[in-house]
């Protein structure tokens, strides 16, 4: 993973990241306590995670389309200031006492549209930055520190609103950290370069070339067949975290607490799952660690689901944070390395629709049933379902493997449509 380091840019491009999804998961951690303190409902818990995935359903394409066409490092510095800007707007509503669920709502359907542009952006730097022998060890050292974020952030976030009385004051102060990270993030993007330029689309009509990320995408062997898996998992597999405020205190009892120290064991997990795959060192073997991974993680779900004591039920979600990490950046690993270079920002703004979009609509499906239906058994049937995919895929293993693992010639971007 240390090949990575040698790179001055990307090491202030990673490290400054670091701050800001400290601040991510702080913030997440705040939304989803405000919507719990607001309402105690499973339902709006789905609700408020559908509509931050709205705007990424609707515009990632067209997003990842406009980053192909343009100065990748132009755009991310606007994307950046746009969240920025937006934070700051839910700490001033939140530290004023103006939130309102339906404000919450629309905090976070803007939210949503905002990291529509900002995702795409963010995952097509670390290849201009590093590489492309690099590129496993970069986008493993991306995720460690993530995943570390992940583990501190919502430790600290459980901490300062438990310093409160007033639970939404302290909110307020996690949306008033999160800004400071993302101004450290956002001073850094004025600071590095870009040292391996990809070469960029443009020689045909925008609407042309968004249309020809979609059908590359169905046309690569094996690439549109993975995706449908990761379709699929973050659908069934992910959404606990979106929820995990309602296992806190509504199956557990163990209110904001509780909340921080399930989102901090998931970040634990993942960041161990994060570091093995980021010491990987090859992509060749990568497809058979993450069906692996995610072969574990069916069984972990099913030890979070029914965990007979909130202890028990901590570690599973460390257990789970480890599958969830190791699958997904293995999965990058794989999309990233067999995708051409002109099609980049195409194919991660669907990958990162998929990644980004899945848990909050699967949260949003799950939630609302378990208004009716206990949350545990939603969570069970919806996993005994996921059990019956994925054994269906283990016969397409071999085909997979061959196809994701191998890195593609780079020919002009009119002929990679064509596959």
């Amino acid at each position: 993973m240390g090949r990575a380091f040698r790179h001055r840019d990307f090491v202030i491009y990673t490290f400054s990241g670091f701050f800001a999804n400290i601040g991510i998961w702080v913030q997440r951690v705040g939304v989803q306590w405000l919507a719990w303190e607001l309402t105690h409902s499973y339902a709006w818990l789905g609700a408020i995670a559908f509509v931050d995935a709205i705007g990424v359903i609707v515009c990632m394409p067209f997003f990842g389309t406009l980053i192909d066409r343009s100065d990748r490092l132009k755009m991310m510095r606007l994307a950046q200031e746009l969240v920025t800007g937006l934070v700051v707007l839910l700490a001033l509503f939140t530290l004023m006492h103006w939130m309102t669920i339906w404000i919450v709502v629309a905090a976070m359907a803007l939210n949503g549209l905002i990291n529509a542009f900002w995702a795409p952006a963010r995952l097509a730097m670390s290849p201009s930055l590093v590489p492309r022998e690099d590129l496993p060890a970069a986008i493993g050292m991306n995720a460690s520190l993530f995943n570390l974020a992940q583990l501190l952030g919502p430790a600290a976030a459980g901490l300062i609103i438990a310093a409160f009385e007033d639970h939404i004051l302290g909110i307020g102060m996690l949306f008033v950290i999160t800004t400071i990270g993302h101004l450290i993030y956002l001073v850094a993007l004025y600071i590095v370069r870009l040292h391996y330029e990809e070469r960029r689309a443009g020689s045909a009509d925008f609407v042309t070339e968004m249309k020809d990320g979609l059908l590359y995408i169905f046309q690569k062997p094996g690439l549109g067949l993975y995706m449908a898996l990761m379709l699929i998992t973050t659908l069934i597999m992910r959404p606990f975290r979106e929820l995990l405020a309602g296992f806190a205190d509504g199956v557990f009892g163990q209110g904001p607490a509780g909340l921080a120290l399930l989102t901090s064991a998931v970040g634990a997990g993942a960041l161990v799952g994060a570091l093995v795959v980021a010491n990987t060192t090859k992509v060749k073997g990568m497809t058979r660690l993450v069906m692996i991974v995610f072969g574990l993680g069916i069984v972990f779900q099913f030890a979070f689901i029914l965990a007979p004591t909130f202890n028990i039920a901590v570690g599973a979600t460390a257990l789970l944070g480890l599958t969830v990490a190791a699958g997904g950046i293995g999965s990058q690993v794989l999309v990233q390395s067999s995708i051409h270079a002109a099609m980049r920002g195409r194919v991660v703004s669907v990958w990162s629709l998929i990644m980004r979009a899945g848990p909050p609509v699967g949260a949003w499906v799950l939630g609302s049933i378990a208004e009716f239906i206990d949350l545990q058994t939603v969570f069970i049937v919806a996993t005994v379902i996921y059990t019956i995919i994925f054994l269906a895929m283990i016969p397409r293993f071999k085909m997979l493997a061959q196809h994701m693992e191998t890195m593609p010639a780079e020919p002009d971007a009119k002929d990679a449509v064509k596959g």
